[in-house]
């Protein structure tokens, strides 16, 4: 497993496993989010995340993780790998 993928997995676990991931997208510098059940996220574990530069609440159902531009493509292809979803679903 490389890096991005470890850090997936420690994501995928801390936002309440593969199944309450709704969706995931990404921008230039956070991954969005889209939640099954928002009160499944351990919003301290994935803000001590040593990854995560932030997390911020979007809506009800999404969280934006901040984790900067560098990382950003590699590691929500691998939140999604991870998800069980594919790019652009």
């Amino acid at each position: 497993m490389d890096r991005y993928e470890t850090t997936a997995a420690a994501l995928v676990a801390l936002l309440g496993g593969a199944g309450n991931i709704a969706g995931v997208a990404s921008c230039v510098t956070r991954l969005r989010i889209t939640l099954a059940d928002r009160a499944r996220v351990d919003d301290g574990g994935v803000r001590a995340h040593p990854a995560v530069l932030g997390l911020i609440d979007a809506d009800v159902s999404q969280v934006h993780i901040v984790v900067g531009p560098a990382v950003v493509g590699r590691l929500a292809a691998a939140v999604m790998s991870q998800a069980g979803q594919r790019p652009g679903v």
